[in-house]
């Protein structure tokens, strides 16, 4: 597939986790061109410097909410500022994601371990639980949870990055089936090579476009799918 306009994203109020990661750059371009309203979560506020040229002009359509996605109380609280900011939530990319030592899981300390499913795992689990309810009401909503082809391999040292994203997946089709007849989905993209993991995605070759056809209503059908990133990028 290649770019093409997405006017049904325009104006859709967009919860992205992770907005300065490699994956979250790229997603938040591709968002503000199609028109989206944007909640940029961040951990560190020393890194929106690698955002703020792409918000400039638009703060009108923007908001920047810190929030440590491994605390419980940060995320609803964030969730909950979002939701009056902009009296709705359509979509919730969750993003954030850190890879941890590749070690095996015999030789792996607790503190990183915790540290690593902590931030993908529980983060898009307390993500997923505060926004479902705006969705429900709303009667419609759009979830999209990444992980890597590292859910389809088994790969030795896959590290606790490895095992946070099999739980997504698992998450995600729990939500899915619990979601049924809602109006709300949960899909994960799948968006790298099994040797990589969700934060070092290549450059956009068309990758995003999976995120706006889910973010959109021409994929209100589609729920509980593994989707590959790769089968939206452009052919060359």
């Amino acid at each position: 597939m290649t770019d093409r306009p997405h006017p049904s994203i325009r104006d859709k109020v967009v919860l992205l986790t992770g907005a300065t990661s490699p994956v979250g750059r790229a997603l938040v371009r591709r968002f503000l061109d199609a028109g989206a309203r944007l909640a940029l979560c961040v951990r560190r506020a020393e890194s929106l410097i690698d955002i703020e040229p792409m918000l400039a002009g638009r703060a009108a359509d923007t908001m920047i909410v810190p929030c440590d996605l491994r605390r419980e109380e940060n995320v609803v609280r964030m969730v909950h500022r979002v939701a009056q900011c902009f009296g709705r939530i359509d979509v919730a990319v969750n993003a954030a994601s850190i890879s941890g030592p590749k070690l095996g899981i015999v030789e792996y300390p607790a503190e990183p371990w915790c540290n690593v499913t902590d931030t993908n795992l529980h983060g898009t689990y307390f993500v997923c639980r505060e926004v479902l309810p705006w969705m429900i009401r709303q009667h419609t909503g759009s979830i999209i949870n990444i992980t890597s082809a590292l859910t389809t391999t088994s790969q030795a040292q896959g590290g606790a990055c490895a095992v946070s994203q099999h739980a997504i997946e698992g998450l995600t089709k729990v939500l899915a089936s619990e979601l049924r007849d809602s109006g709300v989905r949960v899909n994960t993209v799948d968006i790298d090579e099994p040797t990589s993991h969700p934060g070092t995605a290549r450059a956009d070759s068309g990758w995003t476009n999976a995120f706006l056809w889910l973010a959109g209503d021409e994929s209100a059908a589609r729920n509980g799918e593994h989707i590959r990133a790769a089968d939206f990028a452009r052919r060359a």
